[in-house]
């Protein structure tokens, strides 16, 4: 098991206003990858990263075939450039309180972080595409398993 560094916990908040995108990457059975670039995520805990859960349906379909995800961070900050690679699950809104997927507690969970776009609304999407209303379904979480660099001078060396 990978834990995250200091490091790594001050790039992975809420990245609003201006922050870097993160890509989370799932793959169906047959092999078929899924990408989807995200703005609201952070860190739980010492080994868990999660993101809002708002229009991932492909995600969803893949994760229920092949739990393995990869987010990766490019941040504008030279040097955070980090491939977390694990077992996800999507935390729903209809989860019971007291579920529990590894040492994530699904109320705990969403009582924090289960309304992000009400505490941090994406000021840098223009009106005209925006939709009429920001609906989460709930997290998407990946415990962190691997980390990978792929910064120039460590591309795709294994760090954690």
């Amino acid at each position: 098991m990978a834990k995250l560094t200091q490091e790594m916990k001050d790039v992975l908040k809420v990245v609003g206003k201006g922050g870097a995108v993160v890509h989370l990457t799932t793959c169906s059975k047959d092999g078929k990858p899924n990408i989807v670039a995200e703005r609201f995520i952070t860190h739980y805990k010492d080994e868990y990263i999660l993101i809002a859960e708002m229009f991932a349906q492909k995600t969803k379909v893949n994760l229920n075939e092949n739990e393995v995800g990869c987010i990766s961070i490019a941040h504008p900050v030279k040097g955070h450039t980090w491939v977390f690679r694990g077992p996800c699950t999507v935390i729903s809104h209809a989860a019971l309180a007291d579920y529990k997927w590894y040492d994530i507690k699904a109320g705990e969970v969403l009582a924090e972080w289960g309304e992000w776009a009400t505490k941090e609304p994406p000021s840098e999407v223009p009106p005209d595409i925006a939709p009429p209303k920001l609906a989460q379904r709930g997290v998407i979480a990946l415990k962190v398993e691997e980390v990978y660099s792929y910064n120039p001078d460590e591309a795709g060396k294994k760090i954690l």
